[in-house]
């Protein structure tokens, strides 16, 4: 068990990574890893306390507009090695 984790929460580490790992095999890709990943976070999120959907919500949010802005940084630097 992890010093900040439940074993539960381990344990659910250990199966999505099986998970993701098998499906990757059977795939060749994460695409049906990420939908049905997303299935099941928007499942989970019901039985979640209304203020802990919030921070939830808050959370993916805030790692969205991180993703967005390591792409926006990405093209520009392209960008600019293209007019090197």
């Amino acid at each position: 068990m992890g010093m900040w984790t439940s074993e539960n929460q381990d344990n659910f580490a250990i199966v999505l990574k099986a998970f993701s790992e098998a499906a990757h095999k059977n795939y060749g890709g994460h695409s049906f890893e990420a939908g049905y990943l997303q299935s099941v976070a928007v499942q989970m999120l019901a039985q979640m306390p209304k203020r802990m959907q919030k921070v939830f919500i808050e959370d993916m949010v805030r790692a969205t507009k991180r993703q967005e802005k390591q792409f926006a940084d990405k093209q520009a630097e392209n960008k600019t090695m293209e007019r090197v």
